[in-house]
């Protein structure tokens, strides 16, 4: 059986959700994602301005307690000029590169459509391993698509119905 390791850049289709209006069941969403492959880790990565709210502790608690996610919160943000940096790409990139030369996985899924991610892709490919990417059509970045070929393309537009509250 196939196994695979989820990784989701949040703040990436957070901003998704948001723009089609929706609330999503983070459960649902790892569940499509996974098919019927044997799932070995679910990471979530966000950066997030400190102090967290109470709301958002108990968020990150559920998805933790109910659904098996490893919540990978990032305190760096920076804010300069009301301009929102952060670093969880680098995060998910060396996630992605370690647990491939871990053997972690046979299959990566990226749940983000960043172009910043090309080349870990690449380099993960290198490593034999096979890369996914589900995204948002607006937010997929071209240099992606051009990597990975239209047949690791998944859109998260076409399974908002199957995963909103």
């Amino acid at each position: 059986m196939e196994r695979i390791i989820i990784f989701i850049d949040n703040s990436n289709i957070f901003k998704g959700f948001q723009k089609y209006r929706i609330k999503a069941d983070y459960e649902k969403l790892k569940n499509i994602l996974s098919q019927n492959r044997q799932l070995n880790n679910i990471f979530l990565y966000e950066g997030v301005v400190y102090p967290i709210s109470p709301e958002k502790k108990k968020w990150y608690a559920d998805l933790h307690s109910k659904s098996g996610y490893i919540i990978k919160a990032s305190f760096d943000k920076i804010a300069l000029n009301d301009a929102i940096e952060k670093k969880v790409d680098i995060q998910i990139a060396i996630d992605m590169v370690s647990h491939s030369y871990e053997n972690a996985y046979d299959t990566a899924l990226l749940v983000s459509g960043d172009g910043d991610f090309v080349p870990v892709v690449k380099k993960v490919r290198e490593l034999g391993k096979s890369v996914e990417v589900w995204a948002f059509r607006y937010s997929l970045a071209n240099a992606l698509k051009e990597e990975l070929g239209q047949g690791h393309i998944h859109y998260i537009d076409d399974i908002l119905s199957k995963i909103k509250i």
